[in-house]
C-alpha cells in the first residue's frame, strides 16, 4: 500500500508548489540610494593666502553641513586652468615651479571636523607676487571609505576626470562655498 501512496503523495506535493497568479500587489516603498549617491563634492571658490590667514584657509565641515567620517578620503583639487571653456584640476599637493627658482606648493591637511588648504614656498610667502595667493578655487571630493576600498586599485585618484566618473559626481550639483 505505501507503494501506491508515494506518488499520489508526491504528486499533491508538487501541486502545492506550482505557481499561482494574481494582480499585482502595491509597489513597496523607496529604498536607500545605494550606490547611486558615492561622493560629496564641493568648490570652496575666491580662496586669496595671506599673512591675516596665516598662509592657509580653514573649513569647518560642521558649518558648510559637510559630512565626513574617519574612514572617509577627502580629496583635493586646485584649478590649475581653463583649456577649451573646462576647468583643468591638478590634484593636491601640487608643486608649481615659477621663475629665478620659485617653487610654490600647495597642500591641505584634515580631521573629520575640519580641513584647511595653504601654501608654502621657497620664499618668504609675504614676498609672493598675487598670482601665486589670491582667487583660487578648490574642487573637494568626499568619497566614504568603503567606496574607495572596492575602486581603489581601478581608479587613479590624481586624476580629476577619472574620480568624477568613478563616483558618478553630478558637476552640475557641485556646492559652491565662498572662501570670502
Amino acid at each position: 500500500m505505501n507503494r501506491k501512496l508515494l506518488p499520489l503523495l508526491l504528486l499533491a506535493i508538487a501541486a502545492l508548489f506550482q505557481s499561482c497568479e494574481g494582480p499585482k500587489g502595491d509597489p513597496g516603498p523607496k529604498g536607500d540610494p545605494g550606490d547611486s549617491y558615492v561622493a560629496q563634492t564641493f568648490d570652496i571658490t575666491n580662496v586669496n593666502f595671506t599673512s591675516a590667514n596665516e598662509w592657509g584657509y580653514v573649513l569647518n565641515f560642521d558649518q558648510e553641513d559637510i559630512e565626513v567620517f574617519p574612514s572617509d578620503a577627502v580629496l583635493v583639487y586646485v584649478q590649475w586652468n581653463v583649456v577649451g571653456g573646462l576647468k583643468a584640476y591638478r590634484p593636491l599637493a601640487y608643486t608649481a615651479f615659477g621663475n629665478n627658482g620659485l617653487i610654490v606648493t600647495y597642500n591641505f591637511d584634515r580631521t573629520d571636523k575640519d580641513m584647511e588648504i595653504f601654501v608654502d614656498a621657497n620664499v618668504q610667502r609675504s614676498q609672493l607676487a598675487t598670482d601665486w595667493t589670491n582667487g583660487f578655487e578648490f574642487r573637494v571630493v568626499v568619497v566614504p571609505g568603503e567606496f574607495l576600498q572596492r575602486a581603489n586599485a581601478e581608479v587613479d585618484l590624481n586624476n580629476y576626470e577619472a574620480v568624477v566618473k568613478a563616483f558618478n559626481i553630478d558637476e552640475s550639483k557641485v556646492k559652491k562655498i565662498s572662501a570670502q
